[in-house]
């Protein structure tokens, strides 16, 4: 008989997060010994480490070496996986024509996902309460980010609390580099955007995120070239 084993040590995605280290507890006190023991031999029948495959999706670094002109190896599987991730948990990826229309969306707002962060240093908004910026060196600290540019503490706070990760709130370069596309997620939900794609169309989803129609005729030429690339 092998060594019992411990759920949590078996689990790729487990980041440590005190929810996690909780869910692994329960599932431990309450799956069958046997179940567990079986668990064991199964798992340890290859004890080389595994890579963890990239997330399933339509986003793939070929894609985006399509849709942006740099080359694939400039798009690595982690930021394509965070693309496909951020479809999927908003519904996109259930809607063809609604997914293309946010990825034309996202390809203007950061000229071809160049610009992760905002340009500025983010002191503009220092003591902007309205965006919960309450501390000293909030403003940079929380400046614009990811796809959709997740401005303000509060937005930060909120992020955090919706995906499980109080690391966010270490800040923009954190989740630049974590969640380049997921840091949109809840502004897309509270915004209604997958509705606003599928009943009103385009324009309107433009009209959503930029608040008007600045960069209208971008917006569709890449619109046209994500009706063509994404299949």
């Amino acid at each position: 008989m092998s060594e019992p084993i411990n759920l949590s040590d078996a689990a790729f995605w487990d980041d440590g997060l005190p929810h996690q280290k909780e869910a692994w507890a329960y599932l431990q006190a309450n799956t069958n010994v046997g179940v567990l023991q079986k668990f064991a031999d199964i798992y340890r029948t290859n004890i080389e480490p595994q890579v963890p495959t990239p997330e399933r999706g339509i986003v793939t670094p070929d894609l985006m070496q399509r849709l942006t002109g740099f080359r694939a190896d400039a798009f690595d599987d982690a930021f394509c996986d965070d693309a496909n991730r951020l479809f999927r948990e908003t519904q996109f990826y259930l809607h063809l024509e609604p997914m293309r229309m946010l990825m034309a969306n996202l390809l203007h707002e950061t000229a071809n996902f160049v610009y992760m962060k905002e340009i500025a240093s983010g002191w503009a908004y220092e003591g902007r309460s309205d965006l919960g910026n309450v501390n000293p060196g909030d403003g940079p600290r929380y400046k614009g980010t990811g796809v959709l540019q997740l401005t303000g503490r509060y937005n930060y706070q909120r992020f955090a609390d919706d995906i499980g990760d109080p690391r966010v709130m270490e800040g923009c370069d954190y989740v630049a580099n974590k969640y380049p596309f997921r840091s949109a997620k809840t502004w897309i939900e509270d915004n209604d955007l997958l509705n606003v794609c599928l009943n009103r169309g385009f324009d309107a989803c433009c009209k959503r995120i930029n608040g008007g129609y600045n960069g209208l005729k971008d917006r569709k030429l890449k619109y046209a070239l994500c009706q063509r690339e994404m299949i």
